[in-house]
């Protein structure tokens, strides 16, 4: 396991760890309280599961994308980035981003139909569908490099 995995690993298990800590404080009420510096917070159980559920996306899709960049870093590293392999990773990556995109409104979407009060909406992030773009357009640049190396291959 590379250091940014453990890393990322260790950051879920606090999450989790506040989770748990957190709704077994107070389970009476539906009510955190945190004493704070000067004052008290109170965030309510649901706000709290949307807001968790939100980190749990961005952490499993940092995990899975990290991954990714470190196999198509890899075959750079050993000077042969054109293979076919790179080229489904890229749509992978594009796939992940779009998929955390759709959860994002998901969660969104249930926010709004059990009447949490979050911050969330449902506007259209644009730089997240235009990496998705990029990435596919990307994909099958390197897809098309890796034919043509192919195809030079075999000239003589």
């Amino acid at each position: 396991m590379t250091a940014i995995t453990i890393l990322g690993w260790i950051v879920f298990g606090i999450c989790v760890a506040i989770l748990v800590i957190t709704m077994a404080i107070d389970l009476s009420g539906g009510q955190l309280q945190w004493d704070l510096l000067e004052g008290n917070l109170s965030v309510d159980t649901p706000t709290y599961l949307i807001g968790f559920g939100s980190l749990f996306v961005i952490f499993i899709g940092f995990i899975l994308m990290a991954g990714q960049l470190k196999t198509i870093l890899k075959t750079l590293i050993d000077g042969d980035p054109f293979v076919p392999e790179n080229a489904r990773r890229l749509t992978r990556l594009a796939l992940i981003v779009g998929g955390m995109e759709i959860f994002r409104h998901i969660l969104g979407f249930a926010a709004h139909a059990f009447q949490v009060n979050t911050s969330m909406n449902f506007s259209i992030n644009l730089a997240a569908w235009v990496a998705v773009i990029t990435l596919m357009v990307l994909s099958q640049v390197f897809a098309e490099g890796t034919r043509l190396r192919e195809e030079e291959k075999m000239t003589i």
